[in-house]
């Protein structure tokens, strides 16, 4: 939906980083309407789960934090170490290097679905190739996918 620049930066450091969970609310309405409008009838609404360490310290989910009010599936488990860094933390080439820390939930049924994959932002599109990866591997049979800004 948006450029990834100056501003959006500050914003995820202060949204993200900094757990200020009050500042989704500034493009939720616009993402949530945007995500309506591409999302295809019969197609499952997924997003980017974030890891047990940073849910623990964040004590949220910045993705599903802008998709408020959507009826999406969580599906998707980041099994990052604690020890293992952050995308934010690895160069590009390290990003497009690594192996996948997604596995799909026990008891999930992906079978022939169609899913819609959703991240807040797309830098070198790693995170979101992995789990499309994931994904296809459990039995989808098309991924897609939006993110707030690029």
């Amino acid at each position: 939906m948006f450029q990834y620049d100056e501003a959006m930066r500050n914003f995820f450091q202060h949204y993200k980083f900094q757990g200020d969970y009050l500042l989704r609310k500034v493009f939720q309405d616009q993402f949530v309407n945007f995500i309506q409008k591409i999302l295809k009838e019969n197609e499952l609404l997924v997003p980017i789960p974030v890891d047990q360490s940073t849910m623990t310290s964040r004590g949220f989910n910045q993705v599903t934090g802008l998709m408020e009010g959507l009826d999406w599936k969580d599906v998707l488990i980041n099994q990052r170490s604690n020890d293992s860094l952050h995308q934010f933390q690895r160069s590009r080439r390290e990003r497009l290097q690594q192996n996948s820390s997604f596995i799909l939930k026990n008891g999930c049924d992906i079978n022939r679905s169609h899913i819609l994959l959703v991240d807040d932002i797309y830098t070198t599109g790693a995170t979101l190739r992995q789990a499309r990866t994931t994904l296809l591997r459990n039995g989808a049979t098309q991924v897609r996918s939006v993110t707030l800004c690029r």
